[in-house]
């Protein structure tokens, strides 16, 4: 049997590629495609969003146009539009912090935000059992 097609309860995936499958694609519409497609075909799935980036040279202006196009072409296949498919939120959470210690480069979160991060998934595995 595979991992996710039955109806156990004592796993759950935790996905968040939307920037890999972005760089992969390169394209919006491909990225948010794939994504949908994989949620459509799966259970006991939480996908992370793509976090937000800062402009600046390793992220042009283009780049982090794209994320936020992916971000939003995601929001109406998770929750809560769709409630088969759990939704973790770090685009805006990682929006919202405008501290200079939110990111070290400009990519990677600070310690502070990926606990927040991390508080986030434990209340959304919770509310998912």
């Amino acid at each position: 049997k595979e991992l996710g097609t039955d109806n156990s309860t004592d796993y759950v995936f935790i996905i968040s590629s939307g920037v890999h499958i972005y760089r992969r694609q390169n394209q919006v519409n491909a990225t948010i495609q794939e994504i949908n497609n994989f949620l459509d075909t799966t259970n006991r799935t939480i996908f992370v969003s793509p976090p937000y980036y800062y402009p600046d040279i390793q992220f042009t202006a283009e780049l982090v146009r794209d994320q936020a196009e992916v971000y939003r072409g995601l929001l109406p296949n998770v929750a809560p539009e769709n409630a088969d498919h759990p939704f973790l939120d770090v685009y805006e959470l990682t929006r919202s912090c405008t501290w200079k210690n939110c990111s070290y480069d400009k990519a990677h979160r600070s310690r502070f935000v990926n606990r927040w991060k991390a508080q986030l998934l434990l209340n959304t595995l919770c509310e998912v059992q």
